[in-house]
């Protein structure tokens, strides 16, 4: 059954892994428990409480954001020249993907690793295949009401 949603296979990927990596942010990514007077006590900070994962989580919002506006909304970018729009796309997934694993080996401060930043980094490695794909994908073309 065809698809109403004009993406391209890349576009799905993005939207899809960026979307859901958004919604990983507010998850914890850093936490630690310790036992006080026999019960558990936990703290920890979501990917916008440290400064790697917080501008990833920006990076990806943009990208989410290009896609849709683009392969959905139709918007037309400007022409860069040389360089072109997938290869600012990759860059700029590439960089989200290496903030999240920089979040990852920093850590924050006296919090380790949870299953948060496991996930974020699965999701944000999903939408660099997308951006990846995209490259070499074009925008579906939109079937005209005029076309004889």
């Amino acid at each position: 059954m065809p698809s109403n949603v004009p993406l391209t296979l890349g576009g799905r990927l993005v939207a899809l892994g960026g979307t859901l990596f958004l919604l990983d942010t507010f998850l914890p990514w850093h936490r630690k428990c310790f036992g006080l007077f026999g019960t558990e006590v936990c703290d920890s900070e979501s990917a916008w409480g440290t400064p790697f994962s917080a501008l990833a989580a920006l990076l990806v919002l943009a990208l989410v954001a290009e896609v849709v506006a683009v392969q959905v909304v139709r918007v037309r970018l400007p022409d860069l020249g040389g360089a072109g729009w997938g290869t600012v796309r990759l860059g700029v997934a590439g960089t989200a993907t290496a903030l999240v694993l920089l979040q990852l080996l920093v850590g924050a401060d006296r919090l380790g690793p949870s299953y948060g930043i496991s996930a974020g980094l699965v999701l944000v490695a999903v939408l660099a295949v997308g951006t990846y794909l995209r490259r070499a994908e074009s925008a579906p073309v939109l079937q005209s009401a005029h076309a004889a």
